[in-house]
């Protein structure tokens, strides 16, 4: 006499084993970003923003100036600077101190620029296309609304 076993049990596919995984780590990011806000986990897992140090920028920067790309070389980005967000792009002396090669940034008229009066026409363009209530760190010096 053969004695079987009770196999009523369903298999379970891997489709519903990735579901359930996937499920685990939506409702993972929820409990943290509920938790500990949305902005500071977006800022530790750091896949919604570009560089957010200046070791990152300035690698970005290293990029750009290998491959002279003088707009992303040039341009601003924000950035977190000792907790504090700051506007700045690669003429900027702290990022500028590790760079081997370096580009010139040019404004509209053609002129070249330093890092001071790079911040000031970011400073400027900024101002007008919306009004600057509270001081902005650019190139790392606090700009007021008159941007001087």
């Amino acid at each position: 006499m053969e004695k079987r076993m009770n196999k009523r049990a369903q298999d379970l596919s891997i489709g519903t084993l990735v579901l359930i995984v996937l499920g685990i780590i939506v409702l993972v990011l929820l409990i943290l970003g509920f938790s500990m806000g949305w902005s500071n986990l977006w800022e530790k897992i750091n896949i919604f923003q570009g560089g957010s140090s200046l070791d990152e920028k300035a690698t970005t920067c290293g990029v750009a100036a290998n491959s002279n790309g003088a707009t992303r070389f040039c341009e601003f980005s924000q950035v977190k600077v000792s907790g504090k967000t700051e506007f700045l792009n690669c003429l900027d002396t702290r990022v500028d101190a590790q760079l081997d090669k370096r580009l010139e940034c040019k404004n509209a008229t053609g002129s070249v620029l330093t890092g001071a009066q790079s911040a000031i026409e970011y400073c400027i363009s900024r101002n007008a296309t919306s009004k600057i209530t509270t001081p902005v760190m650019i190139n790392g010096k606090a700009y007021n609304e008159t941007c001087a």
